[in-house]
């Protein structure tokens, strides 16, 4: 393949995104490539393995991939704007919303979808050079980083030869992770977020029998979509991790709920994160972090409910505690843990132990290939926390790119907090293409424009 205006690597959610607004914006003639290991557009982690009983964890009305357009997913769905959709209907969504962009583009606006894992960046005189796993090369003037979330991470803890054995899942995402398990048998999932009520749904969908166990340090399950309403906006006074606790727990004050005031203040959300400084930031991770996404990453009314009775009936039990180890034991997993408040540390066993802890969140466990290549060759660097790359305000990456790297996403949760949801991250899509696009017209003399 020849050379390209914009190479786009990762074919998710926000690829697809930064796609669709290119093919949009663009005016001038504009040669797009979007490369996705997998070959399918629009789906990624989120929207690729999910079944039907996974729902979208955001009512129909906040998901159009439109900023200026937000009820264009409850037109092409159909679906009530307070309706939760099955992931899968969203990822189709997606991929027509990538249709109709390309459909309309402007004359000498083209798109290739490209079936390759990149694994490798450098510059080569005015363009990126991308190099993929099987050795093909793309020359770009311009590359987007749309890599998603990075994979979980084992836990850091005498596996006893779990992890190397067939007991052992790094993610309910991996092909057959919850397959085979004997009905009647207990399993063990590590975390009890979004990622772990996913898993029970698809194991009670493969009608599952036996015991789930659920554990992690706290024990916190998420909250539900609901609740009363809130203020407008709480009042945001003092500075710093303390005062942002004080305002939303005076909004809470009277009804003990703290979804409301957190929806509220869910626009203020970055410019409060990036105002923080370091050490505020870091006292936030190590203790807010965890309440924050609980309240935050809410769970749809009705799958809720088929919690609830999973636990009411046994079969779901939660714990809170800290893994000390694993083994393999008689054809079983067992995780030895330590209850929280407690002194003796108890085992659970199971047919299977499945990793439900959630995308790694610190650069350096991301073991991406691409990543590596980018700080090793001085190409980005690490934001402040290591959580992810640095970039300007309108994605473009601090580093020896010049500008001619952009990315969004998870990669820059660090500098930004939020940053995986679709509201997010169709507002950065747009700022990333226009970004590109005035680059580009920029660098053309006036009469080329279209």
């Amino acid at each position: 393949m020849g050379p390209v205006d914009v190479a786009i690597v990762g074919g998710g959610a926000s690829g697809t995104l930064v796609a669709a607004q290119l093919l949009r914006q663009a005016r001038t003639a504009l040669r797009i490539v979007l490369l996705e290991r997998s070959g399918a557009v629009a789906r990624g982690l989120a929207y690729g393995p999910a079944e039907p009983c996974h729902l979208l964890n955001v009512p129909a009305s906040g998901m159009s991939a439109w900023p200026d357009d937000p009820d264009d997913f409850v037109r092409w769905s159909g679906a009530a704007p307070d309706a939760f959709v099955p992931r899968s209907v969203y990822g189709a969504y997606l991929e027509a919303v990538l249709t109709r962009a390309h459909s309309g583009a402007a004359p000498g606006v083209s798109f290739h979808l490209v079936c390759g894992e990149a694994v490798s960046a450098s510059l080569d005189g005015g363009a990126v050079c991308i190099e993929l796993e099987d050795g093909r090369r793309i020359a770009s003037a311009t590359a987007v980083l749309a890599l998603g979330n990075f994979a979980s991470c084992d836990l850091a803890v005498d596996d006893g030869g779990l992890y190397s054995s067939a007991l052992y899942r790094r993610s309910p995402w991996e092909r057959g992770a919850l397959d085979g398990i004997p009905a009647g048998e207990a399993v063990v999932l590590l975390g009890t977020g979004l990622t772990m009520v996913d898993a029970v749904l698809a194991l009670q969908r493969r009608g599952h029998r036996g015991r789930i166990h659920a554990l992690s340090r706290h024990g916190l399950l998420p909250q539900v979509h609901g609740g009363t309403p809130g203020p407008a906006q709480p009042h945001i006074g003092a500075t710093g991790v303390r005062g942002l606790l004080r305002a939303l727990r005076a909004c809470a004050l009277g009804t003990g709920d703290w979804r409301s005031p957190l929806d509220a203040l869910r626009p203020l959300t970055q410019r409060i994160w990036r105002r923080l400084p370091d050490a505020e930031r870091l006292r936030f991770l190590r203790h807010l972090r965890t309440h924050w996404d609980v309240h935050r990453h809410r769970m749809a009314p009705e799958v809720a409910a088929g919690l609830a009775r999973a636990r009411s009936r046994g079969q779901l039990l939660v714990h809170a505690g800290r893994i000390e180890s694993f083994a393999v034991q008689g054809g079983h997993a067992l995780a030895r843990y330590r209850p929280r408040g407690e002194r003796t540390a108890r085992e659970l066993r199971g047919a299977r132990i499945v990793n439900c802890t959630g995308p790694a969140w610190r650069l350096a466990d991301a073991r991406n290939a691409l990543v590596d290549s980018l700080l090793e060759r001085r190409l980005a660097v690490p934001d402040s926390l290591g959580m992810g790359l640095a970039a300007d305000g309108d994605g473009a990456l601090l580093g020896a790119g010049g500008g001619r790297l952009l990315t969004l996403g998870a990669l820059r949760r660090g500098e930004l907090w939020e940053s995986t949801a679709i509201p997010e991250l169709r507002a950065q899509a747009h700022a990333v293409a226009s970004r590109i696009v005035a680059d580009l017209e920029a660098a053309l003399p006036a009469e080329a424009t279209l």
